[in-house]
């Protein structure tokens, strides 16, 4: 006789990240796996419209992204919220996408950090630089080879100011133009 399990929270979050942000190809494939997604899963529509490019207080900026961004319920009783952010359109030599999954409650890192372990495998790589203390960052392995770490997961930590608020799993996916300043903070960084 099979026993059922329950989706844990952990990992309900890190597979919405890579069915909606990750396995889709395009900005606009991730536009369409949240909706469809949204429809399924009976999500409630926060915001869908055209948006500054998500920079610390850009809310005024020239409205070149479009956001998306949804109410949704979780395993455990829990709430959450799921954020997408593309250039629209986007050029062929920039890219500049954010998608956030943020549960209502907060969701133990280790094991946020083992259900990305499973679920991706070998596709990613743990940064192990050591550059950031309070935040895990895995890179995309065959992204990486090519020197190109603007494609990661990340989940801060948050151990010091934000200490027991929800933490929100994220995924970018950031190309620049070549004569850009900001092409070097897609270069990865050297392990230890």
């Amino acid at each position: 006789m099979a026993v059922a399990s329950a989706e844990t929270l952990p990992d309900k979050v890190v597979s919405l990240l890579k069915d909606v942000c990750v396995t889709p190809t395009s900005s606009e494939e991730k536009i369409a796996a949240g909706e469809k997604n949204a429809a399924k899963e009976n999500w409630k529509l926060l915001r869908s419209e055209p948006a500054p490019m998500p920079f610390m207080h850009n809310e005024n900026g020239v409205k070149n992204s479009f956001m998306t961004a949804w109410d949704l319920d979780l395993p455990e009783g829990s709430q959450g919220q799921l954020y997408i952010s593309v250039l629209r359109p986007e050029p062929s030599d920039f890219r500049y996408t954010l998608c956030l999954i943020q549960p209502a409650v907060d969701v133990d890192g280790e094991d946020v950090s083992r259900s990305i372990d499973r679920q991706f495998g070998s596709i990613v790589t743990k940064d192990t630089s050591g550059r950031f203390r309070y935040q895990k960052d895995w890179f995309f392995t065959e992204e990486k080879s090519r020197g190109n770490c603007g494609k990661r997961i990340s989940l801060p930590l948050n151990l010091v100011n934000d200490r027991g608020k929800p933490k929100t799993l994220m995924f970018t996916d950031f190309v620049y133009p070549t004569d850009s300043p900001m092409t070097e903070s897609t270069q990865c960084p050297k392990s230890k």
